[in-house]
């Protein structure tokens, strides 16, 4: 039995098999309430989503969205999205166990470098170039700095499917509507269809907020009267080339975006190749070295010529591949210097990287299944999230 009396108390999920140890959130509109909690069998951090039918105010639609998140959360597996485990039934509602990540979410201010909020760009990016994957695609329709979290490795991890939807959905006008004012597309707003272009909108204006260190609850305050965030003025040193991929982002007409979020990603990538040509950017991918400060004269351009001819020749087709658009499926990278290299969220499954240098790469949410990694060096890798079912390991072990 769950008991409940007041509001400064814990609910008693002991009898289910969970120990409540503080709550996180109230959604009082909602009658959702969320609650970090640990299983008592293996004293494993969880959340528990307890939704509160019974609850003045709550709506049917409320407990669909509930169901909603179930189901979707049921049939998604991805390193970057809170796995479920579970949901059970008390007197005062429904609960959705999720796993527990140890990060706050983007509504909490921290200073963010222009880099550090492009790569939660990417990391996000990805998120829903997987659920576009799925057939048919999920659109998310509730992306906002609440419903993101962010570790002090900027790990992203994307939550909150409450109001997520199939493409090929028909919703009714009373759920279509619902979502965050400002963070929702005008096509969403006003109950329209809509598209893989329409969860972009979301993540856009996320990313204005954090550029511009503006709350997610003022974001309105930066919407003309076409729906369009004018977000320019207040960041004149911006990238004019990441300012226009970002305008075009948050366009408030959904033909005016990029049709998904794969193109959207491929543009972003694209931008950071052509800001940071290769040779720099991964100066410490393979044998490159370091390129060096040229003091105009005739000597010193001799001596330049001297120094680039007596480089090795440009990396290899496949990493040139896998930088440009983070996957090379198969490929072969055996004996590759890739140490202290930035690999977070690369698709290398069923690669060979036998051999490889991976000393200090930074492998977070990276997909290395069936990989194999026989001989390769991978002292001080951090490989939190890592997928690596079937992989060969350095030891010639197969990774469970």
């Amino acid at each position: 039995m769950s008991i409940l009396s007041s509001e400064s108390q814990l609910p008693d999920f002991r009898e289910q098999g969970y120990q409540v140890e503080k709550r996180l959130g109230h959604n009082r509109q909602g009658g959702r309430v969320t609650y970090l909690a640990t299983t008592i069998a293996s004293q494993q951090p969880v959340v528990i989503k307890q939704f509160q039918f019974a609850q003045t105010g709550t709506q049917w639609s409320d407990y669909k969205a509930h169901e909603r998140e179930i189901q979707m959360l049921k049939q998604l597996t991805h390193p970057a999205i809170p796995a479920y485990l579970g949901a059970f039934e008390t007197e005062a509602g429904f609960c959705l166990v999720q796993e527990y990540k140890d990060a706050p979410s983007l509504a909490q201010p921290r200073p963010l470098t222009e880099t550090e909020i492009q790569q939660i760009a990417i990391a996000l990016l990805e998120v829903l170039v997987y659920l576009q994957q799925q057939v048919p695609p999920i659109l998310h329709r509730d992306i906002k700095p609440e419903n993101i979290l962010v570790d002090q490795n900027l790990q992203v991890y994307l939550v909150d499917f409450g109001l997520a939807c199939l493409e090929s959905e028909e919703l009714a006008a009373s759920t279509t509507v619902k979502g965050t004012l400002g963070f929702m597309p005008p096509e969403q707003l006003f109950g329209r269809s809509l598209t893989t272009a329409s969860d972009l909108y979301g993540l856009g204006t996320t990313l204005i907020c954090l550029l511009t260190q503006t709350r997610s609850t003022a974001i309105s305050q930066l919407l003309d009267e076409s729906y369009r965030i004018n977000f320019k003025p207040l960041l004149p040193n911006l990238n004019p080339r990441f300012s226009h991929w970002l305008g075009k982002m948050v366009a408030p007409n959904v033909q005016d975006r990029y049709a998904d979020s794969a193109e959207a990603l491929t543009a972003l990538q694209t931008l950071e190749v052509k800001r940071h040509p290769l040779a720099v950017r991964v100066g410490q991918i393979g044998t490159l070295g370091k390129v060096g400060v040229v003091v105009f004269g005739l000597p010193s351009v001799i001596a330049a010529v001297v120094w680039l001819h007596s480089q090795p020749a440009a990396p290899p087709a496949p990493l040139v591949q896998l930088q440009t658009t983070k996957s090379c499926l198969g490929c072969n990278l055996s004996g590759t210097n890739l140490k202290g290299a930035d690999l977070r969220g690369v698709d290398l499954t069923g690669a060979n990287l036998t051999g490889a240098d991976l000393r200090k790469a930074d492998l977070r949410g990276a997909f290395l299944a069936r990989a194999t990694l026989r001989s390769a060096q991978i002292e001080g890798a951090v490989l939190a999230s890592t997928d690596l079912r079937g992989a060969t390991m350095p030891d010639g072990s197969i990774h469970p």
